[in-house]
């Protein structure tokens, strides 16, 4: 993701309407993507509420946002959206389920066909399903992967977002995206018996 020219930002920061118009721009869809992710389906109907609430708040803190410290904006914006998604959480105290629950903890790879018409899976049930996976990750895990797989980000931005190393960052991700394959075995069967 490309931050904001440093031009548009200082006039953002100095209030200015068209500047904050091209903030949204850039950052509203990634904003409400990594919200929908970070809070997951069971809060469907406040993801809109909370992204608004999260631009708000940035806009409100704007002005305290320096550049010159080396970090990227994107970061900065990110740690915003992060911290606030985990507070609503915690607010709500929503259960978290551990990847460790399972049979054997065997995993499978994940089958790097894509489904054509005649699968009896839809994509939107793979699409559903997978979202409801990601919704049962340990918060940092989810984290680490919404921002990783879904937004693109570097392993050493999200680090900086998290507060902590790289390595924290691929471990996490590796976790992830393990519990996934494992919460997801089901699907890979029924994908590699149709193609069989």
């Amino acid at each position: 993701m490309d931050d904001l020219d440093l031009a548009t930002l200082e006039l953002a920061r100095a209030g200015d309407l068209d500047a904050y118009r091209a903030f949204v721009k850039a950052y509203e869809r990634p904003i409400h993507h990594t919200v929908w992710r970070l809070v997951g389906s069971r809060f469907a109907a406040e993801v809109e509420d909370i992204s608004q609430d999260i631009f708000i708040k940035l806009f409100r803190a704007l002005p305290q946002f320096d550049a010159t410290r080396g970090t990227k904006l994107s970061s900065w914006v990110f740690t915003f959206v992060k911290n606030y998604c985990f507070d609503v959480l915690k607010r709500r105290r929503l259960p978290t389920i551990s990847i460790d629950a399972g049979e054997d903890g065997a995993t499978l790879p994940i089958a790097g066909r894509s489904l054509d018409p005649g699968d009896e899976l839809s994509t939107r049930e793979v699409q559903d399903a997978i979202a409801r996976a990601v919704d049962l990750l340990p918060r940092e895990q989810k984290l680490a992967f919404v921002l990783r797989e879904y937004e693109g980000l570097a392993y050493a931005e999200i680090a900086e977002i998290s507060c902590c190393s790289e390595g924290t960052i691929k471990s996490r991700i590796h976790r992830a995206k393990e519990a996934l394959r494992f919460r997801l075995r089901h699907l890979l069967f029924d994908l590699e018996g149709e193609h069989s």
